[in-house]
């Protein structure tokens, strides 16, 4: 699993939230960060594509703006849906319309859902109908790790990276040094069953990971069954040393019934969901001491096929990309590091008629555009790291754009402090749910692309000798020529600017070798400043946007030892606005969770879900569950 001396977690059952030595400076200091040394696997940093992929150890330069989650922390808080895990970082918050399986809304630092990519080992998944990968689909139960950045990411990712981006890490291929295998079993309320399977294996040139689930619930509304399954894999074939060819694949199919809103009079309606996503990606690498190579294609495909709707709209929404990149990242010294890249991205969006009618007509477009980019990763004298990037985007149906991020920190080691400031650029060209509601006679690349221009400043302290840390950083972001729908036709786009600003405060604790403490909290403000968003009925200029908190928590308590450990976790959203002049009540959650280990190669879990039943919504009309138990066992072998 990855390179020497790199563990993994999908068989190290005590590699949770541990202690862990960096070296810096050549002095040894140990410091707690929130996953164990799989952060310096084979595998680049999500705002850092300079990072060789080839490299054993690399310092810790990340800013809070990111957030790497190990698949040792997931695996302890016994979460395997990519929303819950995300809602642990500070400036997150999301919300779902319903519950497993309903469509969730991922807010960052109060910017809209689709201004978030979605990527797996580096490549983009399909973004679906809403411009965002369906999150709600995402099971991260075998991931090696998740990695989130905030704040633009434009000048890497290009479209759809005005908000940030999330990478799914997977176990690569092209590193498996040995056999293994971990499966998984769980079942509990709302009559729930969820099983994942994991295996990798090595024969000479040749290494594969195959990674497989599926969860099925009756949740806990009525005609809200889910069903959900996935496959992904990976095989990595040597060609010569430091030469290798490796395909990923990724394949996900989904049952959902939606019953609607509690508020609507027709509730619950008996619409039916049927979704399908895929990822084809061959990729050549060449790795070499003082330069890398890489070059990848990737098909993309998402369909979904809505029927039974209450107003006869049923639809097949079908989207298709295809991706071609390459990058070549060079290092002329230990403290300097190259990038540059380039590629060509094209997207097709189809909507057909099930039931056709007046108001459920056929819409398609397509569009593509081409890419080159450049970064440069520089440590500089006294303590200072410099990282910055630029893009330039050729469109043939869009305005082209430039985008640049320049983030700068500074190191002051005997105090353990790093002071750090970030700014960037983001845009965004139209997605599907823009084209697929024009009305027919109008022409899409008169929509304008998304811009935001972020930045943010912040401190971060080590304390306690080194045992914990405490950061606080401001954000601000402005997002102009938002797509949004015409009030009066439903079927026109109208354009509205944005603002969101805030704080993040992030602490991390070993309380001692064996108990460890998180706790972040982030104040938004997040406002229309001119049009009108969601046809009136998301507010006017100086209403705040809706659905976004204005104070999310998540804090958590893990007690490890040798055989067993457990935990609970809190987290709660205040000053909650549904729609103008309508709030919605706040909540505080509560869930507990734990394991033993019962034999060398096998553990029982548990966890409570809601463990104090309470009842609350994160959106209007769509109560989340109420109370849950849910109980598994857990097999791994190759350790």
């Amino acid at each position: 699993m990855g390179q020497e001396g790199i563990p993994t977690t999908l068989v190290d059952l005590v590699a949770t939230l541990d202690m862990t030595v960096v070296e810096e400076s050549q002095t040894s200091r140990s410091v707690v960060i929130r996953e164990e040394a799989v952060r310096f696997e084979a595998v680049p940093s999500i705002v850092m594509r300079t990072v060789p992929e080839n490299v054993e150890e690399r310092q810790v330069r990340e800013l809070p703006s990111v957030d790497t989650i190990s698949g040792a922390e997931i695996r302890t808080y016994r979460q395997y849906d990519v929303e819950d895990i995300l809602f642990r970082s500070a400036g997150v918050s999301l919300v779902q319309a319903g519950q497993a399986g309903g469509q969730t809304s991922l807010f960052i630092r109060g910017m809209e859902s689709n201004h978030t990519v979605v990527l797996l080992n580096g490549r983009r998944l399909p973004p679906g109908l809403a411009g965002l990968y369906q999150l709600e689909f995402l099971d991260v139960s075998t991931m090696e790790s998740v990695q989130l950045t905030k704040g633009a990411s434009s000048s890497l990712y290009g479209s759809d990276a005005i908000a940030g981006a999330i990478d799914l890490r997977s176990t690569d291929a092209r590193y498996i040094e040995k056999n293994t295998f971990e499966t998984y079993v769980e079942g509990g309320s709302f009559s729930t069953f969820r099983n994942g399977t994991k295996a990798t294996f090595r024969e000479g040139n040749v290494g594969v990971v195959l990674e497989a689930g599926h969860l099925e619930t009756a949740n806990d509304r009525s005609l809200s069954d889910f069903e959900n399954g996935f496959f992904r894999g990976n095989v990595a074939v040597k060609l010569a040393e430091g030469v290798q060819f490796d395909f990923l694949g990724h394949m996900q199919e989904s049952y959902l019934e939606v019953p609607g809103s509690s508020l609507s009079p027709t509730f619950p309606e008996m619409q039916l969901n049927r979704n399908s996503g895929v990822l084809l990606s061959p990729r050549f690498t060449i790795e070499r001491d003082q330069w890398d190579f890489s070059v990848f294609y990737s098909y993309t495909e998402n369909e979904l096929e809505a029927t039974r709707d209450a107003l006869f709209n049923d639809n097949l929404l079908n989207q298709t990309g295809n991706e071609i990149e390459a990058r070549v990242n060079f290092r002329p010294s230990e403290e300097t590091t190259l990038t540059i890249g380039g590629g060509h991205y094209n997207q097709a969006f189809e909507r057909m008629p099930l039931v056709p009618g007046p108001f459920n007509l056929p819409a398609d477009f397509e569009f593509g555009y081409s890419s080159m980019y450049g970064q440069i990763d520089q440590e500089l004298p006294a303590g200072f790291h410099f990282l910055g990037s630029a893009r330039y985007d050729d469109h043939d149906s869009f305005d082209s754009k430039g985008t640049y991020t320049v983030q700068l920190s500074k190191e002051i080691e005997p105090t353990g402090t790093t002071i750090f400031g970030k700014v960037a650029t983001g845009y965004k060209a139209p997605s599907g749910q823009d084209f697929i509601f024009l009305a027919p006679g109008i022409d899409p690349t008169i929509i304008a692309p998304e811009e935001s221009q972020t930045w943010e400043l912040g401190v971060s302290q080590s304390i306690f000798n080194d045992t914990g840390s405490v950061s606080v950083t401001y954000f601000q972001s402005d997002i102009d020529n938002l797509v949004d729908v015409d009030s009066l036709t439903f079927v026109n786009p109208a354009i509205v600017d944005t603002d969101t600003e805030g704080v993040e405060i992030e602490y991390r604790q070993a309380l001692c070798d064996s108990l460890d403490f998180y706790a972040n909290y982030t104040y938004l403000d997040a406002l229309v400043t001119d049009g009108v968003y969601l046809g009136g009925f998301g507010g006017t200029p100086g209403d705040r946007l809706p659905r976004r908190p204005r104070h999310t928590l998540s804090t958590g308590l893990v007690f490890t030892s040798d055989n067993w450990s457990n935990g609970v976790e809190v987290s709660g959203a205040y000053e909650r606005l549904d729609s103008p002049g309508v709030f919605v009540d706040d909540y505080t959650v509560a869930r507990f969770f734990g394991r033993v280990q019962i034999c060398e190669n096998a553990e029982f879990y548990g966890r409570l879900e809601n463990a104090f039943d309470l009842d609350y919504e994160t959106t209007s009309g769509f109560e989340a569950a109420g109370f849950g138990a849910y109980g598994g066992v857990r097999i791994f072998l190759g350790k």
